[in-house]
């Protein structure tokens, strides 16, 4: 049985999986979008879970919009507080600086991830994995399904991940905010023009939660009226992008 969390700006949620069966144990808003009030919404998640010592494994999802993917000669060549630096939008301190390597890419991902996180989680459960949310879905992209043409696209309240596989190499990752399914249909069109996806491919779309699943089929719905996803096969899997999580552990 794993613990499988899951932190993005807007919502901390607990899962626990067995076998493949994925049940939400607890879910809270965070309305005080601080470090502290991140801190403390996360504390009453765990406390709420109650004994952890009934989970084999425990894993953990976080959802960075300050991320960089790069090659493993050139986090060789340099540190991951420099490299993020480039493409983050603030200063990021040494501390608040992680990383994930995926040797299924011969890359690394490296993202912010703060200090509170770490301070709640390791003290808790001293095993946890903790991992950037693209670094699951890059993982799963070595697996699965034999069509080399795949995208993932994982929504959350405000925001939603996005991974495209082409030609057997990572073509795309992103983070981007919308406010309507439209702003997500805009930069996957976007997205499929500039790769020149015109031929049989998959979009697979994750998220879990009435709102997000109500989203979601009114953008499944779009993507089916316009010509240049007709060759793309949608298909919604609310939490399976959760179960990726074990590959981690």
């Amino acid at each position: 049985m794993q613990l499988i969390l899951e932190i993005t700006q807007q919502s901390i949620a607990a899962f626990q999986l067995t076998g493949s069966e994925i049940q939400l144990l607890e879910k809270a808003n965070c309305t005080k979008r601080t470090d502290t009030g991140y801190k403390e919404v996360l504390t009453q998640v765990i406390e709420k879970i109650g004994n952890l010592d009934r989970f084999e494994n425990f894993s953990c999802s976080y959802f960075s919009q300050e991320f960089c993917l790069v090659p493993n000669s050139l986090f060789a060549a340099s540190t991951p507080e420099v490299l993020l630096q480039y493409t983050a939008h603030k200063t990021i301190s040494k501390s608040d600086t992680d990383y994930n390597r995926l040797p299924e890419w011969t890359s690394v991902i490296i993202y912010q991830l703060p200090m509170w996180v770490k301070s709640v989680l390791i003290l808790k459960a001293p095993r946890i994995v903790i991992q950037h949310e693209i670094a699951h879905l890059l993982r799963h992209l070595t697996t699965g399904s034999l069509i080399p043409l795949r995208s993932h696209l994982v929504m959350h309240e405000e925001q939603f991940s996005l991974v495209v596989r082409k030609d057997g190499n990572i073509a795309h990752t992103s983070i981007q905010e919308y406010q309507t399914e439209e702003d997500i249909v805009y930069h996957l069109a976007t997205v499929f023009t500039q790769l020149k996806i015109d031929s049989k491919n998959e979009l697979f779309i994750h998220g879990t939660g009435e709102q997000i699943e109500s989203i979601q089929k009114r953008l499944a719905s779009h993507l089916k009226k316009i010509n240049l996803f007709e060759q793309t096969k949608v298909e919604i899997q609310a939490s399976t992008h959760l179960q990726y999580q074990t590959l981690c552990v």
